[in-house]
């Protein structure tokens, strides 16, 4: 067989002919060249193959894939899951008689250089037996029936075949006849072939149907954010079932570097995929930048779905911008549920980045005890400093781990978004949900990067020239990281942002319950491996601790509204204790980067033995409503320095302005192929007019990724938008609704869609 790459051909032909396949116009044309091939071959005497039929919808609801709309919408397109059986109906031109007449030979091939010893291509003599006899890790075929001049036959797939697209060639020739002629059909149709996790023998097998449902075939689902403990849902359409999904998600495999060989294996599969999200390394899918200038693309905080973002890299082949953790993650979740890798995508609240993969998460104090700064000279060597995100999305996939030891297969841990190198390259885990909650950093993949996330201690260091290093320690915060992880759990998706009937705590998986003997025995265990942890944990803390502080912790802030930062002090000594205090708010990036400094407050609080006492800070709208960045995050920061002791402290409180949901309504009842009108509306809760309104509309399977330019919002006025939905199918999906403007952003809402027949 002569080698051909089906990659380039599947991603040229895709490109090419996308729109064509949204006007589903190819049946016609596909029937008059069988129609011509038939014509050609009925005169022969010798066996030819007149057509395949693949039976793409047949077999795609046997396989659970009759949701993909390549299925539907293209006729060279079939979707199968390894470890299953398919069928297809061989037509020659003269009577079949398989166990006699003719030698039928099929050949599957994958990659650029298919070899049957790797796995990568099988030769499969169709002998005419009707039962399958090979183990479910090999390739075999049987005849299901004959009838006439067509030939029904099943293929066994095996359960470790490559994932990706298969193309396949037959042959037939006279029976017993050495020197007969044979004739050899290459087919059009790609054989897109995915991981199969409904099957016991697969290595992404998952046991639930419940989960399988949530975790492979739902295809809107949250990402949770905001800051511990005020968090909340944000709605997303992963849409894997889009026809632009399966051929971009070959383009991301194909240019990952994973030999096609290895390309069955979810470890290196899941692993390239954490690499192939970002473009750090190479052309990956999206572009990541924090920094607020998106002029040249499209800022994070306004993508509301994944399917947009596949297309336009399928169409220009180059990186979209711009991308930020919970963007990456939920593409990521979109790639791994396209494939058949079980993926859900995962939110950690108070995530510690540990630059030095020393576990501790170190805060810098000068002598006077103001906090030092990442541009600081006392920043750590390398210039970076550790640093707490508000929160930070990645993925959790399930599969078993045969390269490490039993016991540590199930969920396991990728993430896309690039901030630590891993074997050279911006790539993150698999790493063992178990190994992370025993603090088995010496099993791959990056569980210590990982461990530090969830479950580092927050350690905090004063200038002082008399000490090793110059920096004495003063505190250890145990339970600062890690404070929530969530999830959506299985089941129906909440439609309202902040209703919380569909999230679920997941940081049990993580981390033994903090304080416990258990928490400690994990984390410690992971410090006797790394040098750098062990000489931080051996170090006593030189704080001498006896003022209480407290902050005011805050819910939701209205927009539109003032709050107030409240700090109490209480002096347990017996003796006067004078404290200097700054108090600061600042709007912030999630990743806990400061963005702009809303109000700034010192002052000095006097206190007499036992004696307590507050001191508070005014913030008003019109001190933080420019100033707001994406996630409309407020981080106060109150440092305390007691002047007669060493004691220092710091204490902060985050928030997030609320802003108001979006309305849905369904005005009439879902049918499939009539128009559905809808409206959506809220109320401006500023007293601004809102300009350069957009809204953006998602609802897979019903409509495509969409932009509505709208008109200006009066202040503190109402939006009313009315619009048809045209429904295609029957299906239940979600729409989903963004509304943008100058003055006000990032306004969400999401509705239930259940399309019924006509």
């Amino acid at each position: 067989m002569p080698t051909v790459n089906p990659y380039n051909e599947l991603i040229n032909r895709f490109t090419n002919d996308l729109e064509v396949c949204r006007r589903e116009d190819r049946d016609l044309e596909i029937e008059n060249e069988l129609n011509e091939i038939t014509r050609a071959f009925s005169a022969s005497k010798e066996p030819k193959i007149v057509c395949v039929d693949f039976q793409p919808r047949l077999n795609a609801a046997y396989h659970h894939c009759d949701r993909y709309e390549l299925v539907d919408r293209r006729t060279d397109c079939v979707v199968l899951r390894r470890g299953g059986m398919f069928s297809m109906v061989v037509e020659l031109n003269q009577q079949v008689n398989l166990s006699a007449e003719q030698q039928l030979k099929l050949y599957f091939s994958f990659g650029p250089r298919p070899n049957v010893k790797k796995g990568t291509q099988a030769h499969l003599l169709v002998s005419g037996k009707t039962t399958i006899e090979k183990t479910h890790d090999d390739w075999d075929v049987k005849v299901a029936k004959e009838n006439g001049k067509q030939a029904t036959i099943e293929v066994q797939i095996p359960t470790d075949a490559p994932v990706g697209v298969w193309s396949v060639a037959a042959e037939v020739s006279r029976r017993n006849q050495p020197e007969a002629e044979r004739h050899l059909r290459r087919f059009d149709t790609h054989v897109y072939i995915l991981f199969n996790p409904w099957n016991e023998n697969d290595g992404t097998y998952l046991p639930e149907e419940l989960m399988r449902q949530e975790y492979v075939l739902e295809d809107v689902g949250k990402v949770f954010v905001g800051s511990y403990p005020h968090t909340r849902g944000r709605h997303w359409a992963f849409g894997q079932f889009d026809d632009a999904v399966l051929p971009a998600c070959m383009l991301l495999l194909e240019r990952s570097g994973v030999k096609a060989e290895a390309r069955g294996d979810p470890v290196r599969v899941s692993r390239a995929l954490s690499k192939m999200v970002n473009s750090n390394d190479d052309s990956g899918l999206l572009v990541g930048k924090w920094d607020g200038e998106y002029e040249d693309g499209r800022a994070p905080a306004k993508w509301i779905g994944s399917i947009e973002i596949m297309e336009t890299y399928l169409r220009t082949r180059q990186s979209v911008k711009y991308g930020q953790c919970w963007v990456f993650a939920a593409c990521l979740n979109t790639i791994c549920r396209a494939l058949g890798m079980p993926c859900r995508v995962v939110t950690n609240f108070a995530s510690a980045h540990d630059t030095n993969i020393s576990l501790p998460i170190d805060e810098y104090f000068d002598e006077d005890g103001d906090k030092i700064e990442e541009n600081d000279r006392y920043a750590d060597p390398a210039g970076i400093r550790d640093s707490i995100w508000n929160f930070h999305v990645w993925n959790d996939v399930w599969m078993s781990r045969p390269d490490l030891p039993d016991g540590f297969g199930g969920w396991q841990v990728i993430d896309a978004t690039p901030q630590e190198t891993s074997d050279g390259s911006y790539q993150c885990g698999p790493a063992s949900h178990e190994a992370i909650k025993q603090g088995r950093v010496d099993l791959k993949y990056d569980v210590p990067f990982v461990l530090a996330e969830v479950n580092a201690d927050v350690v905090r260091w004063r200038k002082d020239d008399s000490v090793e290093g110059g920096f004495a320690k003063m505190t250890t915060q145990t339970s600062s990281v890690g404070r929530l992880i969530l999830t959506k759990k299985a089941g129906p998706v909440a439609t309202g942002g902040f209703f919380k009937s569909d999230r679920e705590d997941i940081t049990w998986e993580y981390k033994p319950p903090e304080g416990t003997r258990a928490e400690r025995v994990s984390i410690l265990t992971a410090a006797r491996r790394t040098r750098t942890a062990r000489q931080v944990f051996d170090m006593p803390s030189e704080a001498k601790e006896d003022i209480v502080f407290s902050i005011e912790d805050r819910d939701q802030v209205p927009i539109g509204d003032n709050f107030t930062v409240m700090l109490t002090t209480k002096n347990t000594s017996t003796e006067v204790r004078t404290i200097n205090v700054v108090m600061t708010c600042a709007s912030m990036y999630y990743t806990g980067a400061k963005a702009h400094t809303i109000k700034r407050h010192d002052g000095e609080i006097h206190l007499e033995p036992n004696q307590t006492k507050t001191m508070s800070m005014e913030v008003y709208y019109s001190d933080y409503y420019s100033k707001l960045v994406d996630h409309d995050l407020i981080k106060s920061i109150v440092i305390c320095n007691v002047n007669e002791t060493t004691q220092c402290w710091a204490g902060e409180d985050n928030l997030e302005v609320h802003k108001p949901d979006i309305q849905i309504d369904i005005l009439s009842a879902a049918v499939v192929k009539k128009p559905v009108p809808i409206k959506i509306s809220f109320d401006n809760p500023i007293p601004l007019m809102l300009t350069n309104c957009v809204l953006i509309l998602d609802a897979p399977g019903v409509m495509r990724p969409k932009r509505v330019p709208i008109k200006n919002i009066a202040p503190k006025g109402k939006m009313t938008f009315e619009m048809n939905l045209n429904p295609g199918r029957v299906i239940n999906t979600t729409l989903v609704v963004q509304f943008n403007s100058k003055q006000l952003h990032n306004l969400t809402g999401a509705k239930k869609v259940v399309v019924s027949p006509a």
